[in-house]
């Protein structure tokens, strides 16, 4: 059977996810792409603006930006609760300006209960474990309904890169049809901005990445 560029995982199980969470610790590429983000959020998000992120994981990337960004507010969204316990524990020092949700993202009303609509919607390494583009599409839909028509998404995600001989799991597609889902979906400007560790011959699961911007 051919390798498949991808894994599984079990981020129900608390140790699972700590496991994984003490082993996916940024590295200086990751950083890179949390600074661009970080980036594009001071240009385009108020001091005291609220950003969600949707797959928060362990809190890596929140960490970073509640540090750079001292009045922001901050939900973050994951269908594990044990990921939502990890980063509570890791962001403890901004407990004032977070939030938790549990939530399953191909749930089309994910975001509806939002009682305020955010200026930003970040995501990092997470989509793709959504298992197809038709559940991605599903989300970035979402993603342009609860930002009512401004803000921002701005997702850095696993990708297949053009010329890939090997298989990719099903949620890593490539840049250009991102780029067209999430102009079906309802946004008016697209573009991915940068690509990190892209590696075609001999690619690991923690390699080819890219991050999007839609307004």
């Amino acid at each position: 059977m051919a390798k498949v560029i991808g894994a599984d995982h079990e981020f129900h199980d608390a140790a699972y996810a700590s496991g994984w969470a003490a082993r996916f610790q940024p590295t200086p590429d990751r950083l890179r792409l949390f600074d661009l983000i970080l980036a594009e959020l001071q240009a385009r998000v108020a001091p005291d603006g609220l950003v969600m992120e949707l797959g928060m994981g362990p809190g890596y990337l929140a960490e970073h930006l509640l540090a750079a960004m001292p009045r922001l507010r901050y939900c973050g969204v994951d269908f594990s609760r044990a990921m939502l316990d990890i980063a509570a524990q890791r962001l403890c020092d901004h407990v004032s300006r977070v939030d938790y949700r549990q939530a399953d993202l191909v749930s089309a009303s994910w975001w509806a209960d939002q009682t305020l609509s955010p200026d930003a919607i970040v995501s990092t390494w997470a989509l793709h474990d959504l298992g197809s583009p038709v559940h991605v599409q599903t989300v970035y839909t979402g993603c342009a309904q609860a930002l009512g028509g401004r803000g921002v998404l701005l997702n850095g995600d696993f990708t297949k890169p053009v010329g890939a001989v090997q298989d990719y799991e099903a949620g890593r597609f490539e840049i250009d049809i991102h780029l067209t889902m999430l102009g079906r979906a309802g946004f008016s400007r697209v573009d991915c901005l940068e690509v990190f560790q892209e590696e075609l011959d001999s690619p690991t699961a923690a390699q080819n990445y890219a991050c999007f911007r839609a307004l």
